[in-house]
């Protein structure tokens, strides 16, 4: 099995972090962010395929063509025009059924590789063609990614990108007494079949000019079957510095944590 990692994106909202240097690259707790989502799949695929775009020279330099074992095919996106347009890209580098994980997803301590391989072992056990990796997160939070919603049974019936108004929660889910309302959204990490790539060409471009992947997810589940696997562990993306900052703490407390637990089991 291979990943496909999208990482053709300017990094416009990380200021002076791209200013220089293409997203891929800029350093999360020490090492490049596309390594993060690199060391999320290592573990499950045979070989990754990552999509370049801005600068992607600079990507290709530092990677090379294997990533501590994993060997890495590079695919080129002429044009930033969305993430289904990306993925569209690497359809002919791609074999069978596959993971896509955005490349700017940073996942806890062993939290990433822990998250795919459920997500693969739902897809094989169900044959759908397709498995999204999803979360509960904040009504105003939902607001700004791909928001989910289920039938009775779980699938998804409809994956919406930044709406403008949220549909009703369907997800099953009981909340506590006197818990925010929240929403179940898509994480940018995904099991696929090679069906996607005909939903990817089928749909086009939204108001903001890109084709979105949500659009294509979406029309999969109206054509095919789509499951859901929830995140374990945490996750998020780095878009923004303070996405960067808040990444950073996190991975730090774990690693203090860590070395105190193994203080105390010596």
């Amino acid at each position: 099995m291979q990943a496909v990692l999208p990482a053709a994106g300017r990094g416009t909202r990380m200021g002076p972090l791209t200013g220089w240097r293409p997203k891929p690259l800029v350093p999360v707790a020490g090492r490049p962010l596309l390594a993060h989502a690199l060391d999320a799949v290592r573990p499950v695929v045979e070989g990754a395929v990552v999509v370049v775009g801005h600068r992607g020279e600079r990507v290709r330099e530092r990677f090379g063509h294997e990533y501590e074992g994993l060997p890495l095919t590079y695919v080129e996106q002429p044009a930033q025009r969305g993430l289904a347009d990306a993925l569209a890209c690497a359809e002919r580098a791609v074999d069978g059924p596959f993971v896509h994980l955005n490349a700017d997803n940073v996942f806890g301590h062993g939290a990433g590789p822990t998250n795919v391989r459920r997500l693969v072992a739902r897809r094989a056990a169900t044959d759908a063609d397709a498995v999204l990796l999803v979360e509960r997160v904040s009504r105003e939070a939902a607001r700004r990614v791909g928001v989910v919603t289920t039938d009775d049974d779980g699938r998804v019936r409809d994956v919406v990108e930044k709406p403008d108004s949220l549909p009703p929660d369907t997800s099953g889910d009981v909340r506590p007494a006197g818990s925010p309302p929240a929403r179940l959204v898509q994480t940018g990490c995904f099991a696929f079949t090679p069906a996607i790539f005909e939903a990817c060409r089928a749909v086009g471009a939204g108001e903001t000019g890109e084709v979105e992947l949500s659009d294509a997810i979406a029309r999969l589940a109206r054509e095919g079957r789509v499951e859901t696997v929830r995140l374990r562990g945490w996750r998020r993306n780095v878009n923004t510095p303070r996405d960067r900052a808040a990444v950073e703490a996190r991975l730090s407390g774990e690693r203090v944590r860590r070395a105190s637990s193994d203080r105390l089991g010596r």
